[in-house]
């Protein structure tokens, strides 16, 4: 019997040791996922802050661009009117005169 109680002893104390490993090895696991943790949230949150960063001047650049070719939009559509009001300006006394003649010519050959 002795011997049976020699096995036991050596099977409780092999199951008590691998109970302690495995406490270590989560242990040691947990440590190196906080570790892990530790080292690239803050490189991820510092990218992320960058992709914002970038993102944000690109929609200031995209809002400049839009407002330049607004204001070139207004001025070219202000310029457009200007040269036709001018255009009408120069034209419109003999545009007047011509169809003030043809109006008269008609009358005056008995039309109406």
């Amino acid at each position: 019997m002795s011997a049976i109680q020699e096995v036991l002893t050596v099977l409780l104390g092999a199951e008590s040791e691998a109970k302690r490993v495995v406490e270590e090895a989560k242990k040691e696991s947990s440590s190196v996922v906080r570790t892990t943790q530790d080292i690239f949230i803050p490189d991820r949150e510092n990218r992320m802050a960058a992709a914002r960063e970038q993102a944000k001047s690109l929609m200031a650049n995209a809002l400049a661009a839009a407002q330049t070719e607004a204001r070139q939009t207004l001025d070219f559509g202000r310029e457009e009117r200007e040269r036709i009001n001018k255009r009408f300006e120069e034209n419109v006394d003999s545009v007047v005169a011509a169809v003030l003649a043809e109006t008269v010519d008609r009358i005056l050959a008995g039309g109406e």
